[in-house]
């Protein structure tokens, strides 16, 4: 791998590279593109023989091909049937079925509780209620609270840019989360649904919600990243426990005494929650998926812990900056040369049964790659992660044969172009050129 062949290579793409005007039969086709700022590096599984390298060795920003990493380093930490477990706490004295204390939700940074994209696994609030009540509680003098690591919760990493915080692909991880972190505001009233206490929503001209705030400003009504999922969390335990005829207090009181597990909520498996995010690109999961693979930490660590990982596999990881798991952080900093290595070190030792394979979309079929490479020879031939943020495309993953194994690894790391469209285009001409 990584052999110095620069001056053929930057021959072979020359065409993808240079100035429209510049570029031969690829002139109505590509965008203007510096050379230095195109990442590649393909290579045939077979042989070991570089099919092409430009600028491997080159750090780029890689946005949500930063998922690819996260999701390997998790397969190698945590067992693919592993599970979230967020137990309640009946935490106080029972007596004559009054809890004279508080209904406490263990948070552990569960990104999927009342997630839409598993159905199966809805139900939070009202199977609580349901354990309440099989335990005799009919009354809480307290209320229902989350408690949790506070390492945990750090919602806003660096390099997420301010103005993606409202949005709902900027939602951010906590420790507890609720119905993926969103929340729809109906304008001018400002009610929330779900119900949100404590989010503060303010009429103007923008819509916008500065870093670490719980407020909002809104121009209409819209879904909206939310900054505080704990609330939403406890009041939709606090409403099914009403509905279910238990009696719940407004406020926190002192709980000490007896604490008594009422329930315990398991999450999916983690190589359905893997699958589930690499195919959606979803950063709240992802940024979960970090986390879990290093209990406890602070994202910090995680990342820090997850570089030394790569590591230890003998994978060199000199001037990789991974900032969180999803992406999103500008900060962040990798390689063609490292996404190859990863990708093959994931081949060869978590692959039984195509199961690594799997949790890549594919080429003109699912996910994120179903609109790439659609209606070509290609189709269904190449599974990989995308990357998209201004300015950014990315790909990484590998080309398969008929049975899903791999036959090639690709990666795909392009910055600072004009026309995300046409380089898309172009980069569909390469690989039909290059893998065909």
């Amino acid at each position: 791998m990584r052999p110095l062949i620069y001056s053929l290579v930057f021959f072979l793409f020359l065409p993808f590279l240079t100035k429209a005007e510049e570029a031969g039969p690829y002139a109505s086709k590509l965008p203007s593109i510096p050379a230095k700022d195109v990442g590649i590096y393909i290579e045939d599984l077979r042989t070991g023989d570089v099919v092409l390298d430009v600028n491997g060795e080159k750090l780029f920003t890689p946005a949500s091909v930063t998922k690819l990493v996260t999701t390997s380093t998790a397969l190698n930490t945590a067992s693919p049937s592993a599970r979230f477990t967020t137990d309640v706490v009946a935490q106080g004295e029972l007596s004559g079925g009054t809890l004279n204390g508080n209904l406490v939700i263990k948070a552990c940074g569960d990104p999927t509780i009342e997630s839409k994209h598993f159905p199966k696994n809805k139900g939070f609030a009202d199977k609580i209620a349901e354990a309440v009540k099989a335990a005799g509680i009919q009354r809480i003098i307290g209320t229902v609270v989350a408690r949790y690591r506070q390492e945990y919760e750090q919602p806003t990493p660096a390099g997420w840019m301010d103005e993606d915080l409202i949005h709902p692909y900027g939602t951010e991880f906590h420790a507890a989360n609720y119905g993926d972190n969103l929340v729809s505001v109906s304008m001018p009233s400002g009610r929330t649904n779900p119900e949100t206490p404590g989010l503060v929503v303010n009429r103007t001209g923008r819509n916008r919600r500065q870093r670490g705030s719980k407020s909002v400003e809104l121009t209409s009504s819209m879904q909206i990243a939310n900054p505080i999922p704990e609330s939403t969390m406890c009041q939709a335990v606090r409403n099914a426990l009403e509905r279910a005829g238990v009696s719940v207090g407004v406020s926190p009181v002192s709980d000490k005494g007896s604490s008594t597990v009422v329930y315990s909520h398991k999450s999916p498996t983690m190589i359905e929650i893997i699958t589930s995010l690499m195919y959606r690109s979803d950063n709240l999961m992802a940024e979960g998926i970090l986390r879990a693979t290093a209990p406890g930490k602070t994202r910090e660590q995680a990342a820090r812990q997850e570089l030394a990982f790569w590591d230890s596999k003998g994978i060199d990881v000199s001037g990789i900056e991974i900032e969180d798991g999803s992406g999103l952080s500008r900060n962040n900093k990798i390689s063609p040369y490292f996404l190859a290595e990863v990708l093959d070190w994931m081949r060869i030792h978590k692959n039984p049964n195509n199961q690594y394979v799997n949790i890549f979309p594919v080429a003109g079929r699912s996910g994120t790659m179903r609109g790439f490479l659609k209606g070509t020879a290609l189709e269904g031939k190449v599974v990989a992660k995308t990357g998209s943020m201004r300015n950014v495309q990315c790909y990484a993953g590998f080309k398969i044969d008929d049975n899903g194994q791999p036959t090639h690894l690709i990666v795909l790391l392009l910055n600072n172009f004009s026309d995300r469209a046409s380089l898309k285009r172009a980069l569909e001409k390469l690989l039909l050129e290059k893998l065909s």
